[in-house]
């Protein structure tokens, strides 16, 4: 049985390698998410595909929001995740 609170942990961990890899101008490692590894309808490249959802309609403080409650990051990681959608 696969616990969905490792996923969003490791999703939350991608996203600030990433981060960190744009902000130092690195090459950034290839993830199992970024291949569709993934479990199926949780996350989109790392992003929970409801967050995904949310931004990509045109709703990103709900996106941000949302995105906050599903992971605990905060304000300014949430705003930097969904504009990087």
């Amino acid at each position: 049985m696969e616990d969905p609170h490792i996923y969003r942990r490791l999703a939350l961990l991608e996203q600030q390698v990433r981060l960190l890899s744009e902000r130092l101008e690195l090459p950034c490692p290839t993830f199992g998410g970024d291949a569709g590894a993934t479990a199926p309808g949780v996350f989109e490249n790392g992003v929970p595909a409801e967050v995904v959802g949310l931004a990509r309609s045109g709703n990103k403080i709900a996106a941000i929001k949302r995105y906050r409650e599903l992971t605990g990051a905060g304000l300014r990681e949430a705003k930097e995740v969904v504009d990087s959608l």
